[in-house]
C-alpha cells in the first residue's frame, strides 16, 4: 500500500501507526502490529523513504513507500536494548545505534552488519555526530559524554560528571556544530550547553554552563533546524521552548553580523511553556520550517503545537500511551 505520510508513530501496545496529515488525529493511514518486543526508538532515513524502529537488540526498516507488515531490513546490532537510532545525513547506507549493551555500534545497512563498536561503562542513551562525520558524541547513564573518533575507534575527549550529582545521567543530546555547542540533558532536569570547538586534533569539549530546564526528569532535548531554539520534554507533563538569547558585548550592545543581523548567544531564555499532556512527555520534533513542535505522551496523545502562538494546534488520540515520534516532511 502507497500513502502520503507526514507522521509515524509507535506506543505502548507495540503497534507503529502512520499518519496522513497534522489536521485531524483521525487520519491513521495505516498500523503495523509488532508484538515481538517493545518498541524503544523510531528514526527516519535521511531520503525519508524508510522508517527504521528499535525492538530489542534489533532494528527493522519498514518502506514508506510501501507499506506492510514485513520489514525490508533487519539488523541486529547489539547484545541488549537498543535505545537511540542515528542516520548521518552524509554517509549513505549507514546507521549509528546505541542501547543497554553499554556500547555505540556503527552498521552498514548494505550488509546487515557492525563495522564499528565503542563502549562504554554504563548504558548509552543519547548519540550524534559531528567534526564533518568523523565523530561519534554518546551520552550515557554515568553522566559521561565521550567524543569518538570514527575511523581509529578512539576516545578524542570526555565529559565526566561530578559523581556525587543526583540525577547526573545525560538522557538526551542534541549538537549545533556549526554554531558550535552541544545540548545535554540530564535526569535531575538540568540542561548543560558544552563549546564544541573545532580545531586539528579534532572536537573538545568545555565546562559546560548549567541551567535548570525543569524540576523534574527530562526525557528529550532537541534544537531546532536553524538551531535558534531548544525543546525540552520532561516528566512533568510539559515541553518547554527556550530561545537564544542576543550576544552582545562587555558594554551591552548587541553583537551583528556583516549584513546587520544580530548574533546569538549559547544563553538560553524560556520562550513558552506547552502545556496540555497530563503524563510523561517522551519525545518530539520540529518540522522542517519550525513554525510547529510535535510531542507524545504517555498519556495517549500526540499534540501538535502552533510555536508562534504557543497554543495546541492538533491532537491525535492513541489506544495507548505514545513513546515515539517520526517526521517524514
Amino acid at each position: 500500500m502507497s500513502y502520503d505520510i507526514v507522521l509515524v508513530s509507535s506506543g505502548y501496545d507495540m503497534i507503529i501507526r502512520f499518519w496522513s496529515d497534522f489536521n485531524s488525529g483521525t487520519n491513521c493511514k495505516y498500523q503495523i502490529e509488532h508484538k515481538d518486543n517493545a518498541i524503544n526508538a523510531l528514526e527516519m532515513t535521511p531520503a525519508k523513504d524508510k522508517v527504521a524502529f528499535a525492538s530489542g537488540n534489533s532494528i527493522k526498516f519498514l518502506d514508506l513507500h510501501k507499506l506492510g507488515p514485513l520489514p525490508v531490513l533487519s539488523i541486529d546490532p547489539h547484545e541488549g536494548l537498543i535505545s537511540t537510532i542515528l542516520f548521518p545525513q552524509t554517509l549513505k547506507d549507514i546507521v549509528i545505534t546505541a542501547g543497554e549493551d553499554c556500547s555505540v555500534r556503527v552498521s552498514d545497512m548494505r550488509v546487515g552488519k557492525v563495522v564499528k563498536p565503542f563502549f562504554h561503562a554504563n548504558y548509552v542513551n543519547s548519540v550524534a555526530i559531528g567534526n564533518n562525520n568523523k565523530d561519534i558524541i554518546a551520552a550515557d547513564e554515568n553522566g559521561t559524554i565521550k567524543i569518538w573518533d570514527m575511523e581509529k575507534g578512539e576516545v578524542r575527549t570526555e565529559y565526566n560528571s561530578n559523581i556525587e550529582e543526583e540525577g547526573l545521567a545525560f538522557r538526551s543530546i542534541s549538537l549545533a556544530e556549526k554554531e558550535g555547542f552541544l545540548v545535554g540533558a540530564k535526569s535531575n532536569g538540568n540542561v548543560c550547553i558544552f563549546d564544541y570547538n573545532n580545531n586539528n586534533e579534532g572536537q573538545n569539549l568545555s565546562k559546560p554552563k548549567v541551567f535548570e530546564a525543569h524540576k523534574n526528569y527530562i526525557t528529550k532535548c532537541l534544537l531546532s533546524p536553524e538551531n535558534n531554539m531548544l525543546a525540552t520534554c520532561s516528566a512533568d507533563s510539559e515541553i518547554r521552548l527556550w530561545e537564544r538569547k542576543n550576544l552582545v558585548d562587555e558594554d551591552g550592545n548587541i553583537q551583528t553580523d556583516n549584513m546587520g543581523k544580530p548574533l546569538l548567544s549559547t544563553d538560553f531564555d524560556l520562550k513558552t511553556r506547552f502545556i496540555g499532556h497530563k503524563k510523561w512527555v517522551w519525545d518530539c520534533d520540529f518540522t522542517l520550517d519550525s513554525n510547529y513542535l510535535l510531542s507524545c505522551s504517555s498519556d495517549k496523545t500526540i499534540k501538535i503545537w502552533n510555536i508562534a502562538t504557543g497554543k495546541n494546534y492538533s491532537t491525535f488520540n492513541n489506544p495507548k500511551g505514545v513513546n515515539n515520534i517520526a517526521l517524514s516532511d
